[in-house]
């Protein structure tokens, strides 16, 4: 057994959004559910590092004005 109390993902793609509906929607969307890896909350999602662009594309064709934060 390891003895980490913690761990951290350095350059973890992860989605919120304002509004729930919003992250449903996109995990019944078939052109970007598999984008999504883990919903961390109702309004947070870990993105596949390889489909964040595709889940951009998407959000801007859904008519989503999406605010990308780099570190």
């Amino acid at each position: 057994m390891s003895n980490q109390t913690a761990v951290v993902h350095d350059n973890l793609p992860i989605i919120e959004v304002a509004d729930a509906a919003v992250l449903e929607g996109l995990l019944a969307d078939a052109a970007v559910s598999d984008a999504i890896v883990l919903r961390l909350a109702p309004t947070v999602a870990v993105i596949d590092p390889a489909k964040v662009d595709l889940l951009i594309a998407r959000l801007k064709k859904l008519g989503h004005l999406p605010g990308v934060v780099e570190r």
